[in-house]
Parts: C-alpha cells; structure tokens; sequence
C-alpha cells in the first residue's frame, strides 16, 4: 500500500514536471493527425468518436484512440486500444508498447474526453507528444483548451471545437 502511494507521487511529480517544461509552439497548421483519449467507464460512445473524426477531415489510420479500463472489469472494451493502471511505471514510465506508442506519437491534436481526474488519464494527457491538447477537465493545467460541457453533451463540444479550431486556423 505504502508502495502504490510513493508510485503514484513520483507519476504526479512527472506530471507537474512536464506541464511545467512543456513548449507550446503557435503555429497555424491543418490537423492531420489526432489522438483521443478516453475513460471506459464514463464515454462509450465509439461511433460519435469515428464521426468526430469525419468531421475533423481526419483519415480513420491518422486517428488513433486510446482508453483507460479496469483490468477487473468483466466487459470486453469497445475500444482497440487500452490501458490501465497497472500500466504505469515509476517516474512516468509506461510499460506496455500500447501505451508508449500512444504517448510518443506526434498528433496535432489531443483531445482528452474524461471528466474524471484519474492519474492514468492526466498521465496520459501530460506526457503525450501532441502538439495542441483540447479536453474537458482545466483542473490539472494539462491541456491548451478547455471546453466545459458535459461529457454527454457530445454536440455542444464538436460545434465548439471545430469553431476554435477554425478560429486558430488548424481546420
């Protein structure tokens, strides 16, 4: 028990660490590529996600998903690629090539459904190589732009992110 809490700081430490160093660099290009990180247990809706993507002109194998379950969960995910807690090393080492693929591929965007302010799904979000980050959750400082609606209300937050991305020029 004492070992999952020291775990978890170091993660949390790592996570403050690279809020803190990363570079935002503006630049107007068009969105070719795009990760989607997702909580299992709160969004399941896989075919508004696939729509997302149409609507964001994004090639299906430019746009990649990945989503946190629980390992103790009897339910097979409906998403093809996963990861868990137990998935996360010490210092912000990600031990299965599911998620270290994820993290150090250079999307353009992010975008981080989850209301949810697990440590896996900010680790995942922090440490990711994605040059612009959108989400849900401002809490934790990892993202470049918030859009506060409810994580059902997926219209609201497809109209309001293609208008900002519109406004940024990356549409």
């Amino acid at each position: 028990m004492i070992l999952k809490g020291l775990k978890e700081k170091s993660n949390k430490n790592y996570i403050d660490k690279c809020v803190k160093n990363r570079v935002m660099v503006s630049n107007s290009n068009i969105i070719k590529t795009v990760g989607f990180i997702v909580d299992d247990s709160e969004f399941l809706d896989l075919d508004w996600i696939n729509k997302l993507s149409e609507v964001l002109k994004v090639k299906k194998e430019n746009f990649e998903i990945l989503a946190l379950t629980n390992p103790k969960s009897k339910t097979e995910s409906i998403y093809p690629n996963t990861f868990s807690r137990k998935d996360l090393g010490w210092k912000g080492n990600a031990k299965t090539e599911t998620l270290k693929s994820f993290l150090n591929k250079k999307s353009d965007l992010l975008i981080s459904y989850y209301i949810s302010d697990k440590l896996p799904l900010v680790f995942a979000t922090a440490t990711s190589e994605a040059k612009f980050k959108v989400g849900l959750i401002e809490e934790t400082n990892v993202n470049d732009l918030v859009i506060k609606t409810d994580i059902k209300d997926t219209s609201t937050f497809e109209n309001e992110l293609v208008k900002y991305l519109r406004i940024l020029n990356k549409l």
